[in-house]
């Protein structure tokens, strides 16, 4: 439970066509959405340490969805697949409360840090690299030109504080 009016909760399978919906809306017509989508089903069908989704609900309303787990054959290396957030409640601390949980999680798992491969696609992922920017991630390294002419793939790292 995240507030009176917001929780967090697993991506179940019966919940999936409502979250992948809740993808679609938000990555329309990006180029990113078919990934996304992916990593979506995968946690979900198949979920484990590499592959976990939740959604951030305000009663039976998505709000939000996070694709998150630890890098595959690593030790404590964790992995922001993505996370989503509906138009309708941008800036209303959506995203800020899925990666929260998200780094809660994956400190309980042991993880040291937290990754993630962004698009650094200002045009089709406004506010991306400005909201994990104000999260406490910042670019460890980039591969220019990686999603086509002037896209750079971006990673984007937070330290995770071990107890």
């Amino acid at each position: 439970m995240v507030s009176a009016r917001r929780s967090i909760i697993p991506v179940s399978p019966s919940l999936l066509p409502r979250a992948s919906a809740a993808v679609e809306r938000v990555l329309r017509d990006t180029p990113y959405a078919a990934g996304a989508l992916d990593a979506l089903q995968s946690a979900v069908q198949t979920p484990g340490a590499d592959g976990r989704a939740l959604a951030s609900m305000a009663g039976s309303d998505i709000e939000g969805v996070i694709v998150f787990g630890i890098f595959a054959g690593t030790s404590g290396a964790g992995r922001l697949h993505f996370v989503v957030v509906e138009d309708r409640v941008r800036r209303d601390g959506v995203a800020r409360a899925l990666v929260t949980v998200a780094i809660e999680s994956l400190e309980a798992s042991g993880a040291r840090f937290m990754l993630a491969e962004l698009p650094d696609d200002a045009r089709e992922l406004p506010g991306s690299r400005e909201l994990l920017e104000a999260l406490g991630f910042h670019e460890e390294s980039r591969i220019d030109d990686f999603h086509g002419r002037g896209v750079a793939l971006v990673f984007m790292r937070r330290e995770i504080s071990t107890r």
